[in-house]
């Protein structure tokens, strides 16, 4: 029996009742039995969500994640505390002039929902996302899903649709998509959106009338309108990318996915030549884009929104799809274990609006930005979208570790995890065994009641350069080579075993024009740690409610976090060319390994007592010690100010999403 198509597996599956499980039994591929499914010309295709199910420590950081911010809305504030999508979202009680906002941030939070309840069994949040979603498809039509008729809102939403559907199969939630889509609604700036909705059904369907949807799309913001940020001649031209971050990543992600459906080389050339330009000029250590609120060029005290971290590396996703580069798996893995945890507290109770590679203050103050009290954890910033679209994704990096392939199946991101699904008309399951990102090795355990034979594509990383696989123990002659897959592909037995090592060096990373050195270690990037003194207030002072326009307090407390340690320091070129100088210390796995952190690097810093920054050591400070006020958090010290004169001492590293306040490019001296 050859693959069988994900179109005929999901209609297959929901005629037999079997409903989420259809998540076990589908392959994607460009090869297809049924006429209707269009060829697919991408290098990967996504599983439906649920078809990987995490363990280990990702499975533990969803568990947190689900009785934080993911499974209590009603402490996040305007709009989560309100019905979302089970109803008519009341206006703000502080009116901004529009009231479609609402819909997108409650979109956010059903669509994290959503995809968290097809991962892990939480009956609360499996509540929240049935609720949310029986309504809207019982209250859906041409021009609007549930009580949103704003298009780019029902995009946002749209997604949860659209996972449910893959997870089940549901007939229901395609004709409403279906209706909804070919309807007439606002086509202008970001409500023409609803092309990712269009395209994943025509890819199951052939429905030539949703791919016209998004080649007008296309037509609209990259060929017609020279006004557009992403017009061609922009994108060919030398200046770097202007535009909101999150609605670049939305828009841009429209290039890869129809050269995934259609095969047009124009729009693979134009996504490449796209995502190269904005990941050249905005690339921040963590992985996170600066964009506060647009896109910028990378800076020693750059910000990057926590809803792009989001965006990004969902919009990286379908650039890994279509064209197969290891790169943008490297883009996503470096966001998903550095930027999302430096960004929320361990516990995903509270999270930054903004947050910084360097930022030795996260207070009500420490903003340079717009709203100085977006720098403080809190469960609700004066814009909300972040309290919502934070816990989108994690749940969207298990479900894109694993993808199918013509041939087989893709380990594309890595992590503990089991993949159940079918390949040649045969049930496989594979159990990966890993500390990873914290440790080097992964391991594949593979489980087939027959021999089936496939190939098992596995990622290597730019950033490993000595890679290698193992068969039940037996080296291979599998290419390992940085950057690409390596392909192993064979007759496969029940309790097969492969290893994939992937050896993590200390390396060093130049920023800012050789001005300052991060350290990493494979997906990691290390930051000194600084002592914290932690503020918590239960209930905000008239000023930040003033500040946060109604959206304070609300059941969960804000959090400031003041250094207790000095943190001017900086990298000798001496230390930084001697490898051998820094150390690694590795400990016991945790299950919150971003609190009690296994790997942590000691290296030898010099002190830079002529460092001038706007903010130093604070002693012991009390909320009222603080004064409203605007202030750069740290800035590149000066020439006069890397003098080598300060002591010198040995201090840890230890990995960016273990903290709060962090300094991550040192200077060099």
């Amino acid at each position: 029996m050859g693959k069988i198509s994900r179109r005929d597996a999901i209609k297959f599956l929901a005629a037999a009742g079997i409903g989420i499980g259809a998540r076990s039994l589908v392959l994607g591929g460009s090869s297809s039995v049924n006429s209707n499914e269009p060829k697919y010309y991408g290098r990967f295709r996504e599983l439906p969500v649920g078809s990987v199910r995490p363990k280990g420590w990702i499975k533990s950081w969803l568990e947190r994640q689900a009785v934080g911010l993911g499974g209590h809305p009603e402490d996040l504030a305007y709009p989560y505390d309100t019905c979302m999508y089970t109803g008519k979202v009341p206006p703000p009680a502080v009116p901004n002039g529009q009231i479609w906002w609402p819909y997108e941030q409650s979109g956010y939070f059903v669509d994290a929902a959503t995809r968290l309840s097809l991962l892990i069994d939480n009956p609360r949040v499996k509540e929240l996302s049935r609720k949310n979603l029986d309504f809207i498809l019982e209250h859906s039509g041409s021009d609007h899903l549930g009580e949103s008729y704003w298009g780019w809102p029902s995009a946002v939403v749209g997604r949860a649709l659209t996972a449910q559907h893959g997870a089940t199969g549901s007939a229901k939630i395609a004709d409403v998509l279906t209706t909804y889509l070919k309807g007439e609604y606002s086509r202008n700036s970001r409500d023409g959106y609803g092309f990712e909705q269009a395209l994943y059904l025509y890819g199951l369907n052939g429905d030539a009338a949703l791919l016209d949807i998004a080649q007008k799309r296309y037509e609209d913001f990259f060929l017609n309108d020279p006004k557009s940020f992403s017009h061609i001649d922009k994108i060919r031209g030398s200046d770097p990318i202007k535009e909101h971050g999150v609605t670049s990543a939305e828009q841009l992600k429209l290039l890869p996915l129809l050269y995934s459906h259609t095969g047009n080389p124009q729009t693979l050339e134009l996504a490449k030549l796209l995502y190269r330009k904005v990941v050249g000029n905005s690339l921040m250590p963590d992985g996170g884009m600066v964009s506060s609120e647009s896109l910028g060029t990378t800076a020693f005290n750059s910000l990057h929104e926590t809803c792009d971290i989001t965006d990004w590396s969902w919009s990286f996703g379908y650039m890994l799809m279509a064209d197969g580069e290891a790169y943008w798996g490297d883009r996503i893995e470096q966001a998903a274990f550095n930027a999302l945890p430096g960004a929320v507290t361990k516990d995903f109770r509270q999270l930054q609006y903004f947050s910084s590679a360097n930022q030795v203050l996260a207070s009500n103050t420490a903003c340079p930005r717009i709203g100085p009290v977006r720098m403080a954890y809190r469960a609700a910033h004066d814009t909300p979208c972040c309290s919502g679209n934070v816990s989108r994704l994690m749940p969207n990096y298990v479900a894109r570790m694993w993808m199918s392939t013509d041939d087989g199946l893709a380990a594309a991101l890595y992590g503990p995890s089991r993949i159940e699904t079918t390949v040649s008309g045969q049930a496989v399951t594979i159990t990966e065994q890993t500390n990873y990102p914290f440790g080097e090795n992964v391991s594949f355990d593979i489980q087939s009641p027959q021999p089936v034979e496939f190939a098992l594509h596995m990622r290597i990383p730019e950033w490993c350069s000595a890679a290698a696989v193992t068969l039940n123990g037996k080296s291979t002659e599998t290419d390992c080579r940085p950057g690409t897959f390596a392909v192993l592909k064979r007759k496969f037995k029940r309790g097969d075993v492969v290893e994939l090592k992937l050896p993590m060096a200390v390396k060093l990373e130049n920023w800012f024009g050789r001005k300052a050195l991060s350290v990493n270690r494979g997906p990691l990037v290390y930051s000194l740690k600084i002592d914290e003194k932690r503020v918590e207030s239960a209930q905000d002072t008239e000023e930040i409610k003033r500040l946060l326009k109604g959206h304070y307090i609300q059941g969960i407390p804000a959090l400031e976090f003041f250094p207790q340690s000095e943190w001017r320091y900086g990298l000798e070129k001496a230390t930084a060319t001697g490898g051998s100088k820094f150390r690694v210390r590795e400990t016991r796995m945790s299950e919150n390994p971003f609190a009690n952190t296994p790997v942590s690097i000691e290296v030898p810093l010099r002190f830079l007592p002529g460092w001038e920054s706007a903010w130093r050591a604070i002693k012991d400070p009390q909320p009222t010690d603080v004064k409203l006020r605007t202030q750069n958090p740290a800035a590149l010290p000066t020439a006069a100010e890397l003098s080598p004169d300060g002591q010198k001492k040995t201090l840890t590293l230890v990995p960016y999403g273990a903290t709060h306040l962090r300094v991550t490019t040192l200077p060099l001296i």
